[in-house]
């Protein structure tokens, strides 16, 4: 034995490898030993994708858990798993072991997620073309004269906030403005409170599929959902009610019924009705599935827009989950 090697040089540690991930939560960090010996099998684990929810928790820990939910839905489709996946950033070699990082890009990520937030809290008027400088009123405030009747019976406030006003439309660069009653094809559709037709599309007909997509690629180039594509083509065969000021005093009040699959006859511009009137039946025209000729997903689209000299908004713009579920169900009946 050469006298200059001692028995512990002679030892080999044995290294156990392990797959940690780091404080922040976007590197999966892996220790092995230094021939690398199972290393394609472990790179496999350490390169699984980083949920959006450690992303989101870091920039924004106090979301409530529906927003939570709302825009997991819209993350979903907008962060590719290419984005969530770690790559190798950083090798280094110890004395008896290998410590290989892997790392989301978040200069990438994180301004994606920042973007997202962002599209929740929508701080201006609906329509900024028409924009003369209003402000978001304080919805608190503003408790209709009379309750509303639910448009349709049996139906009620749903408590998915992906269902509700402000959730992020990644479909469509935009932000959902209304409630989405899920009902089956044909459901009686009824006016929430009195008021005069405004429109009515009696003659509606559904657009091709290749138009639809075309359409929303030119919403993707702007970044949001311009108003001519969002009121005449995706909300399909619809209905405007005028309700007047009286409803909502200081305000003009109107409620949109979208994705209709039928509209009785009758129903035409100045037609008035009465509170609890059945005009129309559920579908859902002017969406994706019914562009394919089939009867999926529908459900009634329910808007009540409040307008005023310098603007116009829709209810519950801007608020947070907490605040908007039992503000939606305290203005109806």
């Amino acid at each position: 034995m050469n006298p200059n090697i001692s028995k512990e040089d002679l030892a080999v540690e044995i290294i156990t490898p392990s797959i940690v991930k780091s404080d922040d939560g976007y590197s999966t960090i892996l220790t092995i030993d230094p021939l690398l010996i199972g290393l394609d099998s472990l790179s496999k684990i350490a390169q699984q994708p980083i949920s959006w929810e450690t992303f989101l928790n870091s920039i924004q820990p106090e979301l409530h858990d529906s927003t939570r939910t709302m825009l997991g839905d819209y993350l979903t489709e907008t962060l590719t798993n290419k984005m969530l996946y770690p790559s190798l950033t950083h090798i280094e070699n110890k004395k008896n072991r290998s410590v290989i990082t892997y790392s989301v890009d978040t200069s990438v990520v994180l301004p994606q997620i920042r973007y997202s937030l962002s599209k929740i809290g929508v701080g201006a008027p609906m329509e900024p073309l028409f924009d003369r400088g209003g402000n978001i009123p304080d919805f608190s405030l503003l408790i209709p004269k009379t309750l509303l009747m639910l448009p349709c019976e049996g139906l009620y406030i749903p408590k998915k906030a992906s269902r509700l006003p402000n959730a992020p439309r990644a479909y469509r660069s935009g932000v959902h403005r209304g409630i989405d009653f899920f009902s089956n094809w044909g459901t009686p559709v009824r006016a929430v409170a009195d008021g005069i037709i405004s429109r009515s599309d009696l003659n509606y007909k559904e657009i091709p599929a290749e138009f639809r997509v075309d359409v929303l690629k030119r919403a993707t180039t702007l970044g949001r959902t311009p108003s001519d594509i969002f009121n005449n083509i995706l909300l399909g065969k619809a209905v405007f009610i005028d309700h007047g000021f009286d409803l909502f005093p200081g305000f003009r009040a109107i409620t949109i019924y979208a994705h209709l699959s039928h509209i009785n006859k009758k129903i035409k511009p100045g037609y008035k009705l009465k509170r609890g009137d059945v005009f129309a039946q559920s579908g859902n025209t002017g969406t994706k599935p019914s562009t394919m000729g089939t009867q999926e997903e529908s459900h009634l689209h329910w808007e009540l827009i409040l307008q005023d000299a310098k603007g116009e908004y829709y209810f519950g713009q801007n608020l947070p989950y907490e605040k908007l579920y039992p503000l939606l169900n305290s203005i109806f009946k």
